[in-house]
Parts: C-alpha cells; sequence; structure tokens
C-alpha cells in the first residue's frame, strides 16, 4: 500500500456503490457525495473509534482490514471495499462497537456533518436514501 495513494473521484464512486444506503443514489450524485469523502489511513492496531462514542461518521476500507469488537469479542471482520459505522451517519447514536484496525488500513471516511451539509442542497440525493432506507426496512418486515 503505498502513503501517498489517493483516490480518483471515480474510484471513489465504486466503493459508495457498494455501501448499502447509497444503492439507489444515481452515479452523478454518488460524485458529488465523493467529493466531501477523504482518505484516512490507520496503521496496524489503532482504534478508530470506540463502543460507546459518538457515531458521526461512514467508513469504507479501501485496503486493509478492520476487526469490529464488542468487549473483546471479535463480532465481525470488515474487509475491502466494505464499508463499516453507517449507522451513526443519519442518527446521532452512540457506536455499539468498537473498531480496530488488524493490519494497516486505508478508509474512505464520509463525515455526517458533510453530508448533511451535502443533502440541505440535493434532495435528488436523500430521495435515493431513503428509497434505499424504504426497501431496507420492507425486506426486514418480509423476513
Amino acid at each position: 500500500m503505498k502513503a501517498e495513494l489517493m483516490l480518483t473521484t471515480i474510484e471513489k464512486v465504486l466503493l459508495l456503490q457498494g455501501v448499502d444506503i447509497f444503492l439507489d443514489t444515481e452515479t452523478e450524485n454518488l460524485a458529488k457525495i465523493a467529493a466531501i469523502a477523504r482518505e484516512v489511513r490507520f496503521e496496524e492496531g489503532v482504534t478508530i473509534f470506540k463502543e460507546g462514542e459518538p457515531g458521526d461518521a461512514l467508513y469504507i476500507v479501501v485496503e486493509g482490514a478492520v476487526s469490529m469488537r464488542k468487549g473483546s469479542a471479535e463480532k465481525l471482520l470488515v474487509k475491502d471495499k466494505e464499508p463499516f459505522g453507517w449507522g451513526g451517519l443519519l442518527e446521532e447514536r452512540s457506536r455499539p462497537l468498537t473498531a480496530v484496525a488488524l493490519t494497516s488500513t486505508m478508509t474512505l471516511k464520509v463525515e455526517r456533518e458533510d453530508l448533511f451539509d451535502l443533502l440541505a442542497d440535493h434532495f435528488d440525493i436523500v430521495r435515493g436514501i431513503l428509497k434505499r432506507l424504504t426497501r431496507m426496512v420492507i425486506q426486514q418486515l418480509e423476513r
């Protein structure tokens, strides 16, 4: 992994396309979200966020691996191109798990406040997110 790795907007859009809440957001709108997403690197063993902290951002693993833990027990392993922490993106709530970088890990981070500023000016993005969230709720109810 190169320290100077800089993702293009297209690469960021491709990563965002894999995030559940953005599946119904049009590509041109994902480019607007990509513009506010920034690359953040974490070295092996670094805690990205802790259980109980306020959720304020969504992360997507570009390269590396992140352990999602409850206490000392690993609940989920997040790898390349997978998102984590998105529950706190739309709602102010505390993190249910601790995220720890298992390897040197590059992430793409979307801050809640930056997203809200973008949503205030782009209802079409709001529509895409609401459409996807509605589908997710319906899928849960149909199980």
